[in-house]
């Protein structure tokens, strides 16, 4: 998917979140769901609980499958391959351990879904 182009405000000037790619139409990824993109070389799987949205890496890090293609129950998306568990709101298996994938800061604006692809620090939140 290519970066989706934002109309600009009525002032005539766009208000694009600075370092975030758009991602999506919010209305293309209904609540309890994920959905697979591929943004510049970035695989990502975004979700959405309770209309919020949450980026991680898509790559499960075990054996490689689509984490966007997985089961979603609550924030903890099961791997499609294996059933490898990762919690959607921190990249860390739901029990803090194990496996763990790369997280990404979210931001919704106008209708879309904005993503920084800097990866989120684990331990700060930034």
């Amino acid at each position: 998917m290519t970066q989706i182009p934002i109309e600009p405000t009525k002032s005539g000037a766009s208000s694009v979140p600075v370092g975030y790619t758009s991602v999506a139409k919010c209305e293309d990824v209904p609540d309890g769901e994920g959905r697979s993109y591929k943004i510049g070389g970035k695989s990502i799987a975004l979700f959405r609980v309770r209309d919020r949205f949450y980026a991680i890496n898509n790559i499960c890090p075990h054996q490689g499958a689509s984490l966007g293609k997985g089961k979603l129950k609550g924030y903890i998306v099961s791997c499609p391959l294996h059933d490898q568990q990762f919690d959607v709101r921190s990249g860390f298996g739901p029990d803090g351990g194990g496996y763990c994938v790369v997280r990404y800061d979210v931001k919704v604006y106008d209708g879309y879904v904005w993503v920084n692809f800097k990866p989120k620090d684990w331990f700060s939140g930034e």
